[in-house]
């Protein structure tokens, strides 16, 4: 039985985007750096009365909608989430609430970032697997701007919010192959939300090391996907096009570089939303890849590796067979 991604839908917060300007008149950050080497000319953010949630909900409703799928048959639906809007309960107990799937559909959250939608694919597809579900939902959500100092340079020009969802079903169109993970526990501190959770007493903002999370990602990455490819049978030249999270424009050339993928097989998509963490692979394959290939319906092998928080990472491939987002569900 295989499990594969049948559709991908996303969501962004309702406000305006945060433009360059604001923050180089708010806060007298460099144009050139955030534009040129960020490659970020603007970013989402939540409304003060919007929350994570909501706007998770909003993705799984576009989701449902789009691909005419019926809430009932939702078996289970994972949450990748590091910006809950409670400690407890469990984000995917209030995107269930909301949109008011059934009492069987089992519901939880996956505590991870950058590398969530790749680990959660992998989890989705083993409980799946392991129960015999036919429908089940990974949706990702993430709210930086919830965390961060407004005026720190390392984070507050990068980060945008957003949300995703993908229906992964039995016999669907983009066909999951095998991934490798890794993580670093030893070097957490390079991004973290220090007082947070049980020890909020002394809450304080996103703190990221760029430096140790750029040398961190040309370490780990390029040997994760050259793993990935070789657990799967695969070189780099039988790959169309890689996704990997959307750190920054020079954090993706820099390692296409290094690894000498040709620069127009990686994806590249933050201009008008920043680095949406754990949304940034789905969000990015589908509006670059998936949706332009409902046209084509070509076959095409993507890679796609997820990396940051934790210190995280993992990497697999999807076999597109060009048919994504063109089902009728007509069992609904």
């Amino acid at each position: 039985m295989n499990i594969g991604i049948d559709h991908i839908s996303f969501s962004f917060p309702s406000g305006q985007a945060e433009t360059n300007d604001e923050l180089v008149s708010a806060h007298g950050f460099d144009p050139g750096f955030i534009s040129e080497k960020l490659g970020i000319d603007s970013r989402l953010k939540l409304a003060r009365e919007e929350t994570v949630s909501e706007l998770c909900a909003n993705a799984v409703r576009q989701l449902l909608e789009e691909s005419r799928l019926n809430l009932e048959r939702v078996e289970c639906i994972g949450v990748v989430t590091q910006t809950p809007d409670y400690c407890l309960p469990h984000t995917s107990a209030l995107v269930h609430g909301q949109i008011g799937l059934s009492k069987k559909c089992a519901a939880f959250d996956i505590g991870l970032g950058c590398s969530g939608y790749v680990y959660g694919l992998s989890i989705m597809r083993g409980l799946m697997l392991a129960e015999g579900l036919s429908c089940g939902v990974l949706a990702t959500v993430d709210a930086y701007s919830k965390i961060m100092d407004p005026k720190d340079k390392a984070t507050a020009p990068l980060f945008g919010d957003a949300a995703s969802a993908t229906l992964l079903r039995v016999g669907g169109a983009a066909r999951l192959g095998r991934t490798i993970f890794g993580t670093n526990g030893e070097n957490h501190q390079a991004l973290i939300v220090r007082g947070s959770g049980s020890r909020a007493e002394a809450f304080e903002p996103l703190f990221m090391d760029g430096r140790a999370i750029f040398n961190f990602m040309m370490t780990e990455v390029p040997t994760s996907v050259t793993r990935c490819l070789e657990i799967n049978k695969l070189n780099v030249d039988d790959i169309d096009f890689f996704v990997f999270h959307q750190a920054s424009k020079y954090m993706l050339t820099t390692l296409a570089s290094r690894m000498r993928i040709p620069l127009d097989k990686v994806v590249i998509d933050m201009r008008d939303i920043g680095n949406t963490t754990s949304s940034s692979i789905p969000v990015a394959l589908q509006r670059r890849l998936l949706s332009k290939n409902q046209k084509n319906k070509k076959r095409l092998n993507i890679l796609l590796s997820g990396f940051g928080v934790g210190l995280s990472w993992a990497s697999t491939v999807i076999d597109l067979e060009g048919q994504i987002g063109n089902r009728n569900n007509e069992e609904k």
